[in-house]
């Protein structure tokens, strides 16, 4: 039994990892912009940069397969895990809309500096949504607290 769920679970971190790749452009959610992002001119994609280079992303995939935050947070976590990022945090929360969200940040050496990569993660029926953000340690810092307050207006949007 163990050998099944083991095999289960490989499966969908390997989803994962195919659809953290793939992605989809155009999303349909929303948010207010942190004041320091700008969005990303000619494009549609929820995509926001700060003159520091700290960058803001959305992506809409498929719950596939259909599960609950619980389930995306931990996959999400293992997967960055293997992959050599270093789990910093996690904040869970309710969007003003009164959606669940959860948010993991986590270190990761590029070059001679580290990077914050942060993922939060939203579920609604057979939708689940990803904000990313990520840019140097340093600079990535100053715009955290922003960052939190502009997630708790996501909107799913349809």
């Amino acid at each position: 039994m163990h050998h099944r769920r083991f095999s289960f679970r490989l499966r969908v971190v390997g989803l994962l990892a195919f659809a953290l790749l793939v992605g989809c452009g155009g999303v349909p959610f929303r948010m207010n912009a942190p004041p320091a992002f700008k969005r990303y001119e000619q494009t549609d994609d929820f995509r926001f940069i700060t003159a520091d280079g700290v960058r803001l992303r959305g992506r809409l995939l498929k719950n596939e397969p259909v599960a609950d935050l619980g389930f995306w947070r931990e996959a999400l976590r293992g997967h960055l895990e293997k992959r050599g990022y270093v789990f910093q945090s996690e904040a869970c929360f309710r969007t003003e809309g009164g959606l669940d969200g959860c948010t993991l940040d986590f270190v990761l050496p590029y070059g001679a500096e580290d990077w914050v990569h942060s993922e939060t993660l939203f579920v609604r029926g057979d939708d689940l949504m990803l904000v990313e953000a990520a840019g140097p340690y340093t600079l990535y810092t100053p715009h955290k607290a922003s960052l939190q307050a502009a997630l708790r207006t996501f909107d799913p949007g349809r």
